[in-house]
């Protein structure tokens, strides 16, 4: 006896009748079932505790990088006040030619309009790192949730071996 289990197949199951060690209920197979069993069990506890391990994993890294996106996210905005400064400097030129009597077609025309784009392409190239690992990791845990969820209905009575068990 062994962690609470004992591994002594003759105390557990009685001999088979000579000849009849090779049938459909002889011993041999009711230890094999018995030894399948528990390799089984150690088997899916292990899955079971590395599936936990990433799915924490997957959740922690998932909250951390959605704060980065939450942050880095923002650069990807228009700035309205760089914009806004470009549009009155722009204004202030045209107030003055008007004063001056220049031409306002000589006054220069604002870099910055209400379309214009003030990221550069490493602020979208991190953030498209960071959209795509945040996809990953979400992914991964949905992932790992039906992997969990496909080990709970393995281990549900088969109905095949309800079937021959009663026999």
């Amino acid at each position: 006896m062994q962690g609470g289990r004992n591994y002594d197949y003759t105390e557990i199951y009685s001999a088979d009748k000579h000849g009849e060690e090779a049938k459909e209920n002889a011993r041999v197979w009711k230890v094999y079932i018995d030894e399948a069993e528990s390799y089984d069990a150690d088997m899916i506890q292990g899955f079971r505790n590395i599936l936990d391990g990433i799915l924490v994993f997957a959740a922690l890294f998932s909250a951390v990088v959605t704060t980065f996106v939450a942050q880095t996210s923002q650069a990807l905005q228009p700035d309205n006040s760089q914009i806004m400064v470009s549009l009155l400097t722009e204004t202030n030129h045209l107030l003055r030619a008007a004063g001056n009597r220049t031409s306002i077609n000589a006054v220069p025309t604002s870099s910055l309009g209400s379309q214009s784009s003030t990221h550069t392409s490493i602020d979208v190239w991190v953030n498209a790192l960071f959209f795509t690992s945040l996809a990953l990791s979400l992914s991964t845990a949905l992932l790992s949730v039906l992997a969990k969820q496909w080990i709970q209905v393995c281990l549900l009575p088969s109905p095949l071996l309800a079937v021959t068990s009663h026999k």
